[in-house]
């Protein structure tokens, strides 16, 4: 049985890296809808383009809590079967050097917007006692890397989110699955100002990550890492002290810091 066939389902961060690609992903799975949201309508229309299913776009700047709103707003007589909490942003280099406002941004996308929409669209989920919420969260969130610090912490707070929420929701007939992926090859890194040749080992392509995002929800799974080099590194974290946890994160990023530096 195909568990997308005939629903709608929402997308943030659509435009480009891993929610364009499960865009791509759900494009084949018989949904009825892909609602696109992010902020460069231009390039959410060359996705919607691909898609052989329909499709609407809605330009948003997510770390805009009025834009929020008013998505919201428009999407009052809308039933989302599905939320894919995707978009995010980073910044990298030394925390005492980030720009006040581009640290808020990051923490009105990465956390207060995720947590709006899911609290929107999830009474309609509970009524119909079926749906789901993906949060797309990541490997940083459960050990802070130095250099970025208060990325990992927005998704640390995602991981928990997503983990709390299932708890509560048990029973309740709505999935809600975490997706905790490691360094995959997309923009990110750019936008965070990092070189992506300091964080490019074991990387996966965003098109593995999204397949590993429509299992997650497709299978009910709580948490879903991809690739097995970030499953191993994860399952030695809960092991090991977390004196040792944050040496080794210590070596991992030291060229983040290290590159930024060399920017200044």
């Amino acid at each position: 049985m195909n568990w997308w066939q005939g629903k709608r389902v929402l997308i943030t961060g659509a435009s480009d890296g891993i929610g364009q690609s499960i865009s791509w992903e759900l494009d084949q799975r018989e949904v009825e809808e892909l609602v696109l949201v992010a902020r460069d309508q231009r390039r959410l229309s060359e996705t919607a383009r691909r898609c052989s299913v329909a499709t609407r776009i809605e330009p948003v700047d997510l770390s805009n809590m009025e834009q929020v709103r008013d998505l919201l707003e428009r999407l009052h007589d809308t039933s989302i079967d599905v939320l894919i909490n995707n978009a995010g942003s980073g910044i990298g280099g030394a925390f005492q050097s980030q720009d006040d406002d581009a640290l808020l941004e990051m923490m009105h996308l990465n956390c207060d917007a995720v947590v709006l929409l899911s609290r929107e669209l999830l009474p309609s989920m509970l009524e119909k006692r079926e749906g789901g919420i993906l949060f797309v969260g990541s490997m940083a969130g459960w050990a802070g890397g130095p250099g970025l610090c208060a990325y990992s912490a927005t998704k640390g707070f995602v991981n928990r989110f997503a983990e709390g929420l299932r708890w509560e929701l048990a029973g309740s007939g709505v999935r809600i699955c975490l997706l905790a992926p490691g360094v995959t090859r997309t923009s990110f890194f750019r936008s965070a100002g990092i070189d992506e040749k300091d964080l490019r080992a074991g990387s996966l392509s965003s098109q593995q990550v999204a397949r590993a995002a429509v299992y997650c929800i497709e299978r009910d799974r709580a948490v879903v890492v991809p690739g097995l080099w970030n499953r191993m590194l994860l399952a030695v974290q809960g092991w090991v002290p977390r004196a040792l946890v944050g040496l080794v994160s210590r070596r991992m990023f030291a060229r983040v810091l290290a590159g930024q530096k060399r920017k200044n």
